[in-house]
């Protein structure tokens, strides 16, 4: 605990020095540090960031009041380099000294390490904004331009600058909008008649409407309508250029306009420059060069290929078979030209991994008005080795080193398949008293996993009709194998299955698994009582009541003690549930106590058969990586060995579905996942998720298998606790790993940037696990019981520091229990809220 409180004062003493430095430190002599913008719009300040993003000039980002990365820059010193030169040349003398101490070399050294550090400060500090008039002057014209906009023509906008004796300033924008202008007429000029009918078609769906206050945003979004609406019906060489609205102020009413949509006809620059209407144009012809090169682009077609409309062209022999490549492009000969058929092949074509990005499509305008559309592909290498390692940590396995070794080979059938191998494994270094060796990395992990991808679908029945081409429909079939050596029950799990793609919008896509089979042994079940501790401490406490007979042998020949004097556990177990010994009559308590212990490591040692088939539906609307306002739905259903068990009898032994020896999981569970993201600026967004799942046991299942139950915990989870040890509902049993069968989680974090390529965030998480099975592996306060159960939900809160290498995150979370469900005080709010609780989670990118 006096660690954490030295922690503690040092923080402190921090921020002081911190708070203390003077952020003018670096200010010029007769310059101003701004320190704040204001505007104020009609008397009335504003907060919105959006219209404070056209000012010009903003002061140093400040986290709670304070401008950290400013005092972080002013820790630095500018030049110091050639300073420290200057203050050596001064004084011949002084480098002497510095030698007779340390050696020249040593000198240099300690040199360049301050200067290092100096760099950095200077390189992740923000220097302070200098208050600049020509910026201010430039942030005026900006905002006036930005209410104009908005249709307040006759805004006015001053500014006035109030200087502070601490060589600081601030700067109020004094706006007044005056009255706006409204829309009172609209009317089009279209000279093209194809384009006016393809307008009064769709004129009911535009952002420009009568009565409407003006808005030049709804004008832009206009624009991009009718182009989007031109180009994908036929119109291809039209573009932003070729429109203009007017907007009239000089009617009879005041603040009333008229608003005139002028669309002149094609300008035509060849012999001479002249007009002519836009028309509808068909694709009369697909070429597809399938090993294009810049540096060859003049070498002669050697091999050549027609198939279904296509050319397929190639100045070496075709390496793919035209019939599948067709598969993935969806621009069609005959058709009428559209803009998004050109997006949907340029995606499709990427997603494939045969081809470079760089991969382009050019039309060209035929005689007869027609166009032809060239395809550029330019192939990857055929073969490619990988090598990746990296460092783990988890609450299982505290340190560990992986490798992966992977190889793919593309347009294996030439048909643009792709397979991929990869061997993996690791060393890790798990608990001393769990693990067989004393050596720290006493555990290891082997795997190996083999995917062949399609794309297309493959499947006995023509799904065309279903999931045309254009919604890219990818077929991949997957089998791997892992062991385990020191870790748990040293499982041993082999999964292999058939999964489909596709996407049937810009928003929306889906995922079928026809089967997704899972082979779950475990190795050394002898060891669960040495790997599930608190289920050994429960046998010890239940031994003092019902103290072992050392001279009972079970039938397999177990003694009750081992050589060492130590209780068996196993064979007490036996003995305690032999019902010859009666203890569910003279013991009930405690004899219900061991089987519940023992249908828990039934559960936790089963050898199990997992034949899935899954839907899942995913849902988001964002339109971009740099688009951070934007939501997020996902729902899966799973059925698990309800259709495989048709044909398969009862085991005569079990009466459960069994197969290959192994009893059938059957299971339905339902998932379903929401998100929503409201960005506050670019660099700021707040960020919530919410998600449900169910699993309800089937046929002749008791129970949901371990490795598909709900965990709580963990650092993309609830982050107060760590995995496995929140839960089910309000228990407090020990357990080292706590499932259940229904989960509901709720997060909120608020995410910003702290200073350059470091942000933070602040989190609130709140949720746990319940048992809706009734098994008798959990008392009554671990079952789902309704509305009720709700009061068990756990809240964490807490606050991260990341960092943003560009490719990915790196995260560190510290969560603090804030309701603990499970104390058995009234009064369960922060009662362990403090650091000696927390939970330290480091992550890869964001948690969701």
């Amino acid at each position: 605990m006096l660690n954490y409180f030295a922690k503690i004062i040092v923080f402190i003493i921090l921020i002081a020095v911190i708070i203390s430095c003077s952020a003018t430190k670096r200010v010029p002599q007769g310059e101003y540090l701004l320190a704040k913008n204001t505007i104020i719009v009609d008397n009335k300040k504003i907060g919105n960031p959006d219209i404070a993003s056209y000012l010009r000039q903003t002061p140093n980002t400040k986290i709670l009041g304070i401008p950290i990365s400013l005092h972080i820059y002013n820790f630095a010193k500018p030049n110091y380099e050639i300073k420290f030169q200057e203050w050596l040349d001064k004084n011949p003398n002084r480098e002497r000294k510095l030698v007779n101490v340390f050696s020249k070399k040593q000198v240099k050294a300690m040199e360049k390490a301050y200067n290092g550090i100096n760099t950095w400060f200077l390189k992740n500090g923000n220097a302070p904004v200098i208050s600049d008039s020509t910026k201010i002057k430039k942030s005026v014209i900006s905002l006036t331009k930005y209410y104009q906009s908005k249709g307040y023509f006759d805004a006015e906008v001053t500014f006035k600058q109030i200087k502070k004796d601490n060589k600081k300033i601030t700067v109020d924008y004094l706006v007044t909008k005056n009255n706006p202008y409204f829309i009172d007429s609209f009317s089009t000029e279209i000279s093209s008649p194809v384009l006016d009918s393809l307008y009064n078609l769709h004129k009911d769906n535009s952002f420009v409407v009568v009565g409407d206050q003006i808005d030049y945003t709804k004008f832009e979004n206009e624009e991009e309508r009718l182009i989007n609406i031109f180009r994908n019906s036929g119109v291809y060489d039209f573009g932003k250029n070729n429109m203009e609205f007017w907007i009239d102020t000089l009617g009879l009413s005041p603040y009333k306009t008229h608003v005139l949509l002028e669309i002149k006809d094609r300008v035509v620059e060849k012999d001479s420059v002249y007009t002519e209407p836009f028309k509808i144009r068909k694709v009369s012809k697909v070429n597809v060069y399938t090993d294009f090169s810049f540096t060859d682009k003049n070498k002669p077609i050697k091999d050549s290929a027609y198939y279904n409309g296509y050319n397929f062209k190639s100045t070496n022999k075709l390496a793919y078979n035209p019939k599948y490549l067709a598969n993935a492009i969806i621009i069609q000969k005959d058709s009428i030209y559209k803009e998004s058929e050109q997006q949907l092949t340029r995606t499709y074509l990427r997603e494939l991994q045969n081809f470079k990005p760089s991969l382009d499509i050019k039309y060209e305008e035929n005689e007869d008005g027609s166009l032809t559309s060239n395809i550029y592909l330019s192939p990857q290498k055929k073969y490619s080795f990988g090598f990746d390692n990296e460092y783990i940590t988890s609450n299982i396995k505290p340190f560990g080193i992986l490798g992966k070794l992977s190889w793919s080979n593309r347009n294996v059938f030439r048909g643009a398949e792709v397979f991929e191998l990869s061997f993996q494994g690791s060393f890790l270094n798990v608990a001393r008293d769990i693990a067989d060796s004393d050596r720290f990395f006493n555990a290891w992990e082997i795997g190996s996993s083999a995917t062949l991808k399609f794309p297309r679908i493959l499947f006995p029945i023509n799904t065309r009709g279903i999931i045309p081409k254009r919604m890219a429909p990818k077929t991949n079939i997957e089998l791997s194998i892992a062991l385990q050596r020191n870790i748990g029950l040293d499982r041993q799990n082999i999964t292999g299955g058939i999964s489909y793609t596709w996407q049937s919008s810009n928003t929306t896509d889906h995922k079928f698994e026809l089967l997704n089979m899972q082979y779950i042994k475990n190795l050394r079940t002898d060891k669960y009582f040495t790997i599930y501790k608190s289920e050994a401490y429960k046998l010890e406490d239940i031994s003092e009541i019902i103290v072992p007979d050392s001279t009972y042998v079970d039938v397999n020949g177990g003694k009750l003690y081992d050589e060492d004097g130590e209780l068996n556990s196993s064979n007490y177990l036996g003995y305690l549930l032999d019902p010859n010994q009666g203890f569910s009559a003279s013991n009930p308590t405690e004899f219900e106590a061991a089987q519940d212990v023992a249908e828990r490591r039934s559960i936790l040692t089963e050898d199990v058969l997992v034949p899935v088939m899954s839907y899942t539906y995913n849902y988001t609307n964002r339109e971009g990586f740099s688009d951070n306002t934007f939501s997020g739905f996902t729902a899966r259903l799973v059925s698990s060995g309800n259709l495989t068990s048709l044909f398969v009898k009862n085991s005569s032994e079990s009466n459960k579905k069994e197969l290959f020896g192994l009893e059938i999981a059957q299971y339905l569970k339902t998932e379903f996942e929401y998100k929503k993201y409201w960005g506050i600026n670019s660099k700021t967004s707040l960020v919530h998720r919410t998600f449900i799942g169910a699993a309800f046991p089937m046929g002749t299942s008791d129970a949901i298998p371990f490795s598909r139950s709900y965990r709580a915990g963990g650092s993309n989870d609830i982050r107060a606790w760590n995995t496995f040890k929140l839960g089910p509902g309000s228990e407090k049993n020990g357990l080292e790993f706590n499932v259940g069968s229904l989960k509901l989680t709720s997060n909120l974090e608020y995410r910003f940037q702290v200073v350059n390529n470091i942000y933070s965030a602040i989190f609130i998480d709140a949720g746990n696990i319940w048992d809706i099975t009734k098994s008798t592996v959990n008392s009554s306060k671990g079952q789902f019981n309704g509305l009720s159960s709700l009061k068990d939900i756990a809240v964490g809160s807490g606050i991260g520091i990341r960092y943003d290498f560009s490719f990915l995150v790196l995260r560190l979370d510290a969560g603090f229990k804030t309701y603990e469900p499970y104390l058995d005080s009234p009064n369960k709010w922060f009662k362990n809220y403090n650091f000696g609780h927390a939970v330290y989670n480091i992550g890869i990118n964001y948690p969701f």
